[in-house]
């Protein structure tokens, strides 16, 4: 946004910012760097002093490497794979163990989908995986930028706001929360009381963790089930490592995995939530210790811890809502779960793709009515799945006899054919997912495809549809030689077209027997159609575009008539 833009909006309304968001976390450095590229002025808020360098996510699904991909970061992702890549051989050399990354090569070396995933400690295996699937085939080349750990995704994520002149402000502490009114007495905006002195905006996301206070002052219930269980992460130099296997194992008294790079070890008990006591408190040498012997019934020695370590819990909660007025919550301020499979970080970078149009839409002054509302809508049942699979997976780690024999099960007879697996890494990659939106026709069901994730498809232009992407707009495909761009035209500056004869060699089956396709900034397909009738085209494009985009531009319409 301009200085000149800035201070309309502070005459108008005082407002310093027209969205303020607390937390610099992936989630919300991803949300402000959303409303950054439609042009929103927003500050990032943020009560420590550098970015948060403990050992989290050791990776990130195909989802969101395809969300890093359509912003353009796909380079810098891959360069984080490769590094990450060189640590994990280094592992897979000193134990003799296969890397992570081993098995994404198809028949003929062709790359194919990322299969490396677990349920509970129990690996999908790559052979099983059906690399022919439709709805894996959509998605091509995201293997090449998953294994991104969160602290480098946090990294680039920080770089790219940066880059689009997003504000973050660390150290300051956000310490409550206070409508503004105009004459009128009309709420419009929030004050941000901070350790710096108030500031004064329009919107606010809380991006601020699972204890998160936005969320607290903003009254909005958090509900699901207690922990049971009390877990670490760290890198640690240790004595006796040769005592322990690597990779993931069950153990009566828990569960713990050792690697995929060198001195990384996670542990889970079942022995109730962490102490609240000691909860805020760094994890020390001789609490790793503890746990690692409890649970492996090893005397390993930890003598250093490099960086931080992590306590967490399987402490399992949503909101109910994620909106209260101007207050909007994303990322873990909006659902908590235990850290299995890394699913946090990709569902709050989903939360940051849903929320950051629509809250921007909203402010620029188009947005149609109800967008926003939609944002509880269409996430809240995605993180209330994902909560469920997590404390599926709790329950399957337990160490007594009967929860062992059904791990067997599981794994010997669910996990043992190409269905299952398929099913599984389509789940846990985050392709899988699907929102239940209407199709724009009041008698014809939505196109198969409405609702899911757009994939990537190569263009004739010598292009990728992931690359037209990059400015957070409307993407619209016409393969009916130039009606449906015509259309969308009338939607200037918010849709961004591609007009191509027909689909060329190494378009995915499900892409190449479309005529149109509508896909929103987040990614998520808004309309598809398989007719060669342009007129019916025209006219559902219109229904879709005036539900998600808003009315049509007022100059352009006249200029059409």
């Amino acid at each position: 946004m301009s200085h000149s833009s800035t201070a309309l909006i502070e005459t108008r309304s005082g407002l310093e910012h027209q969205v303020g968001v607390v937390g610099a976390g992936p989630t919300g450095l991803l949300v402000a760097a959303e409303l950054a590229i439609a042009g929103v002025d927003v500050v990032v808020l943020d009560r420590y002093e550098a970015p948060d360098t403990t050992i989290k996510a050791g990776s990130i699904n195909v989802a969101t490497a395809e969300i890093l991909d359509r912003r353009g970061l796909r380079p810098a992702a891959q360069a984080a794979q490769q590094r990450f890549g060189e640590e994990l051989k280094a592992f897979a050399a000193a134990h003799g163990t296969p890397t992570p990354m081993s098995g994404r090569l198809a028949a003929g070396g062709r790359a194919s989908f990322p299969s490396t995933g677990h349920f509970a400690g129990l690996f999908f295996r790559p052979d099983l995986l059906d690399q022919t699937d439709p709805r894996i085939a959509a998605h091509p080349g995201a293997g090449s930028s998953v294994m991104v750990r969160q602290s480098e995704t946090e990294a680039l994520l920080g770089a790219h706001a940066e880059a689009l002149g997003v504000e973050v402000i660390r150290g300051v502490e956000v310490t409550g929360i206070d409508p503004l009114r105009d004459d009128q007495g009309v709420e419009v905006g929030i004050a941000l009381s901070t350790s710096r002195g108030p500031f004064r905006v329009g919107w606010v996301v809380g991006a601020d963790g699972g204890r998160s206070l936005m969320r607290h002052l903003a009254g909005i219930d958090f509900v699901g089930t207690d922990p049971e269980t009390t877990g670490y992460q760290a890198i640690a130099e240790m004595d006796g490592l040769e005592r322990l296997r690597p990779g993931w194992n069950h153990t009566p008294t828990g569960v713990y995995s050792l690697g995929p790079i060198p001195g990384r070890i996670l542990t889970v008990q079942f022995t109730g939530a962490p102490d609240r006591a000691i909860r805020d408190q760094p994890v020390s040498v001789e609490e790793l210790q503890a746990s690692i012997r409890l649970v492996t019934g090893q005397p390993v020695t930890v003598k250093s811890i490099k960086g931080r370590a992590t306590r967490w819990s399987d402490n399992a909660r949503q909101a109910v809502t994620y909106r209260a007025g101007r207050v909007l919550l994303a990322g873990d301020a909006a659902h908590v779960h235990s850290p299995f499979s890394g699913q946090g970080l990709n569902l709050g970078a989903g939360d940051a793709m849903n929320l950051g149009w629509k809250l921007a839409a909203t402010v620029n002054g188009w947005a149609p009515e109800g967008l926003l509302d939609t944002y509880t809508t269409e996430r809240h049942p995605i993180a209330a799945q994902v909560l469920d699979w997590t404390r599926a997976q709790v329950a399957l780690m337990r160490g007594d006899d009967k929860t062992a024999q059904l791990r067997r099960v599981v794994q010997q007879d669910l996990l043992s054919n190409t269905a299952t697996t398929t099913y599984m890494v389509l789940t846990t990659s985050g392709i899988a997912q699907r929102y239940e939106l209407d199709s724009g026709e009041d008698e014809k069901p939505p196109h198969a495809l409405v609702g899911s994730v757009i994939g990537d498809a190569p263009l004739s232009d010598g292009s990728r549809l992931a690359d037209h992407f990059h400015t957070g707009r409307f993407v619209l495909l016409d393969r009916l030689g130039g009606p449906l761009a015509h259309t969308s035209a009338r939607w200037s500056g918010r849709v961004e077209t591609i007009v191509e004869d027909t689909a060329v060699a190494g378009c995915p089956e499900s892409y190449r027997v479309l005529t149109g396709l509508l896909v929103r900034p987040d990614g998520v397909i808004a309309w598809a159609t398989e007719t060669a009738d342009a007129d019916e085209a025209v006219a559902v494009l219109i229904a879709a575009l005036s539900q998600w985009a808003g009315t049509a531009t007022q100059i352009l319409e006249a200029v059409t008539r």
